[in-house]
């Protein structure tokens, strides 16, 4: 019995140590493979919402008649790019990104498929406002708000309740890099 009352704190440190270290790193996803970085100046699509708090863009990456394509879109302009060498590798998530800049000011990425969905053909709609939506499932996300959900569809309620997958990001006010 003094054995018992003696290992009780220890194990209750360990069982503390375990649980802390596990919720450092459920933040971001690993589910899909993320590595890409692009230099702002070079695409318009960052560039006009990098710099503009609450404004998202999406990065897909797509092949038309045999050569790789990254397209970029955001509010009021989409635009295919040639991907070079480097870029046809990227690895951008299960539907590909969404990237900008919330409220506060941080740099924020997302997964573009609807995490409820789960499938890389549901991606994500993107409002003006810093809301994506999922045209299948109906469950709005917001994307100000750490990809939380904000609305779902009473229609058609999912069977999970989670927010969007969410990528590291770092934005040194040239380059945008998402990894995992």
């Amino acid at each position: 019995m003094v054995l018992i009352k003696r290992l009780a704190p220890l194990f209750c440190i360990l069982i503390g140590m375990v649980s802390c270290s596990d919720d450092a790193t459920s933040t971001y996803s690993k589910r899909e493979y993320v590595y890409c970085y692009f230099s702002v100046l070079q695409y318009t699509e960052l560039f006009n919402v990098m710099g503009n708090y609450g404004q998202f863009a999406t990065i897909r990456k797509r092949v038309v008649n045999g050569a790789t394509k990254i397209t970029m879109t955001s509010t009021g302009s989409s635009t295919d790019y040639t991907a070079d060498a480097l870029s046809a590798n990227f690895g951008l998530g299960l539907g590909g990104l969404i990237v900008g800049t919330n409220h506060y000011g941080e740099t924020l990425c997302y997964d573009l498929a609807c995490p409820i969905c789960d499938r890389a053909d549901r991606r994500l709609s993107l409002s003006d406002n810093g809301y994506a939506k999922c045209s299948k499932c109906g469950t709005t996300f917001d994307m100000n708000n750490y990809g939380a959900i904000y609305e779902v569809s009473e229609d058609n309620p999912p069977a999970t309740h989670r927010g969007l997958y969410r990528y590291r990001v770092r934005y040194d006010g040239q380059i945008v890099n998402a990894y995992n």
